[in-house]
Order: structure tokens, then sequence, then C-alpha cells
């Protein structure tokens, strides 16, 4: 009778045990406790606890095996990571995921970060999860050790100019376990930051005392610039970086090249327009020098004098241009009677000194300039037109004796060219 009583009366205070939340507790304060004992994957499940370090980061995962393999056995895509509040303690939401080995099954609740240890493992019942031998203490991989890890690959021209970097990530490492680890996922990241997952291979099976290489072909992108961390573990184990430097000094020196030539194309802009003022002209008083630019009405052209402003430009716009032999002819003899010259440099004396005393040439077929204004014979008789500079007969007549001269009148009747609006359009030119 006694018997029975005593197991009547522990039957309530089993099932009371049972609702309380599962809450194991390490020796160092570390607390942690489930909502539920019991949730399916995908379910949300609230995780609260206490005791931890103030403001320190909590990762929280829901890993099979007990979680004595490492994070091999946990599923990290259902990972959460949360901060301790000041007080010590933390409440999330977790959602629980689905671990990659098989059960025994908890909620893997660690402190993460440089010099932080300390963890607690809740038990959570998964159902329909598969379950399997507890392993032993001596089964677990503490650790993964990197023999190296380097970036490959020969660099190209084109990346100097921003182009993507193709390189192989070339990783190896070392099983110091009494156990293989067998199938664990390959995690390569490329980025400044956490970086982007690359595909990778499984790290197949590694034997103990093993040495392991795996070659990883990674990306770096377009346009980047400065320093990229290529990251690489397997199943959190064995975690190592190398760094790879971005700098498109091709482009960047392009750009420099292309602000150089702006400032060289301002400068001699203003320099060309400093030349432009501070021309002086020969004055109106000197009757022996002529101005850079002389208009020939009669001829429909401009001689163009080597101490021109922008005599050369003018020089390739121009149609037509005569070489200096050919303008002696036109000119004539300084020192002759000038009978067969096209210009009378006598009467352009005259023009240029305004001496109506100056010999003149009278004849029937020369050009007179409209502008110029009469000359009051000695006297005082009837005005006179002065002199013609230009003989029009005289230039009939070189016209018809040279054999150039056809290609230098079609020069001359030549349709101008169309100019940019708002400007004169250009006149046929001949340079001197």
């Amino acid at each position: 009778m006694r018997r029975t009583l005593t197991v009547l009366c522990g039957l309530p205070l089993a099932a009371a045990l049972a609702l309380l939340p599962a809450g194991p507790a390490r020796a160092d304060g570390l607390t942690a406790s489930l909502g539920a004992p019991s949730a399916k994957p995908g379910a949300t499940l609230r995780v609260t606890g206490a005791g931890w370090p103030a403001g320190q980061l909590l990762q929280l995962v829901t890993c099979g095996e007990l979680a004595m393999t490492g994070s091999g056995a946990c599923d990290m895509r259902a990972a959460l990571a949360t901060p301790a509040r000041a007080d010590g303690t933390f409440s999330v939401e977790l959602r629980v995921g689905d671990p990659p080995r098989p059960c025994p099954c908890v909620v893997h609740v660690a402190l993460v970060g440089t010099g932080a240890t300390g963890h607690v493992d809740v038990p959570l019942d998964i159902p329909g999860h598969a379950t399997g031998p507890v392993p032993t203490a001596a089964g677990a991989v503490a650790r993964l050790d990197v023999v190296r890890i380097r970036l490959a690959g020969r660099p190209s021209w084109t990346e100097w100019f921003g182009a993507r970097a193709e390189r192989t990530l070339v990783y190896e490492v070392r099983n110091p376990g009494a156990q293989s680890l067998r199938e664990l996922p390959l995690n390569v990241r490329v980025g400044k930051g956490g970086g982007d997952p690359t595909a990778a291979p499984r790290s197949g099976e590694i034997r103990p005392g093993e040495t392991r290489e795996y070659r990883v072909p990674v990306t770096i992108p377009f346009a980047a610039f400065g320093r990229y961390q290529v990251r690489a573990d397997i199943a959190g184990l064995g975690e190592a970086s190398v760094g790879y430097d971005a700098y498109p000094w091709g482009l960047l020196a392009l750009n420099a090249f292309g602000i150089a030539l702006i400032v060289l194309g301002v400068h001699r802009r203003l320099r060309s327009r400093r030349a432009r003022e501070a021309l002086v002209l020969p004055q109106p008083a000197d009757p022996l020098l002529l101005p850079p630019l002389v208009r020939v009405p009669a001829l429909g052209a401009v001689l163009v004098f080597d101490d021109a402003p922008d005599a050369r430009r003018l020089r390739r716009r121009a149609r037509a241009q005569i070489s200096a032999a050919t303008l002696r002819t036109l000119i004539g003899e300084p020192d002759g009677d000038g009978g067969t010259a096209v210009v009378d440099l006598a009467a352009l004396d005259a023009v240029l000194t305004g001496d109506p005393a100056a010999p003149r040439r009278q004849a029937a077929t020369a050009a007179t300039d409209p502008t110029l204004a009469d000359v009051t014979a000695p006297g005082g008789g009837r005005p006179e037109r002065a002199a013609a500079v230009v003989d029009l007969g005289e230039l009939d007549a070189y016209l018809a004796g040279h054999a150039d001269a056809d290609d230098w009148r079609a020069a001359l009747q030549r349709p101008p060219r169309k100019g940019r609006p708002g400007r004169r359009k250009g006149r046929p030119g001949a340079g001197a």
C-alpha cells in the first residue's frame, strides 16, 4: 500500500517538471532555456538566457550529434546572432533548423568574437529527424590546422583598367584529430566585409593526420578598388584569409592624362588670347610696312604674312595659296617700271603715303579701291580717282600665260564653305 501511494504521489511531480522550460546551466553561470522542449524544422522557438557578459555577441544554432563534431553538424543557414543585454540576459525567437547530422539535437548557444569562450547546449527534440549514436568525446574534432592559403594566377593588363580579376584560391589544411572528417562544406567568400559566397566543392574525406589541398576559382568584381579579402573555412574550422589589392592604375592614369590635356588646352587658349591682345600693329604713319593681313578685293583674296595673328590657322582654312615666286611675278620688281605687274607698287605707295604726286598707272582695265578718296589734281583741276593698285588686264594676261593658272582660278571660284551659325562665310585666301 505504501509503495502504491509513493508512485501516485510522484506522478504530479514528474508532470510538473516536464512542464518547466528546459534550461541547463554551467558552472560559470551561463544559462539558456527553450520555450518548448520539442519543435519541427522551420518552427519558431523562444530562447532565453542569463549570466552572459554584457554586450557580448552570442550565436544560436540548431545542431545534431550534441554539437560535439563542430559546426559541420549544425544548420548554419538558420543561425542567429544577438548581443547580451546590460544585465547579462537575452531573449530571441529562433527558427529551428534542420541539422545535417543525426540527433540527439541541441540548440547551441556560444560566445563569438576574439578571445571569447563559453557555450551552453540545450537539448531539443526534433520530431521526424534521423537519430544516431552519440559520438564519443575522443571523436570530436577540435580544429583544422591551416597549412597555407594563397591566390594563384597571372595578372592581366585589363585589370589595370578595372576589369575583373580571375584567380585560384589555394587552401591547404591538415586534420590533427583522431577521426576522419567526411563531406563537410567548404566555404569561400570574397569581399571587403563578410564577403559574398563563392561556389566550392565539399571537403570530401580528410583522414586523421592527412593534409588536403583545395583549389577554388575566385573572381574579384569589376571596377574593384581597395583591398579585398578572400576567406575560406571548412564548416567553420580552419578559418583563414588572404588579401588582394585592386587598384586600376591605368584607369587613373587615363583620367589624369585627360585632365592634363584640358589644362593644356585652356593654357594655350589663354596664351593665344594674350598674344592677340598684346599684338602691336604698324602705325599708319609708317609708309614702309603693310599690315599683317591685306585684303585684295579685285582678286577676292587676302594676303597673310607670317607675323599675322593665327597665320597658321588662316593658311589651313585657305583654299588657294601662292608661293613667294608667284607673288614676285604678280608684284614685279621694285626697281622696275612695273608695266607688266598685276599689282602696281607705285600706286600702292601712293595709297599708303597719301601722296597724289606719286607715279600712277591709268589703265582702262585697272581696278581701283572704291573706298579710296578722290585726289585733287595739281593746280586745282578736276579731282581724279587715285591710281589703281591691281591691274585686271595684267591679271588676265598672267592667268592666260601660266599652266597652273586654271587650277588657281578654279580654286578662287570655288563656292565658299559653310561657316558656323552667326559667322561670315570664309573667302578664298592667299598666303605669302
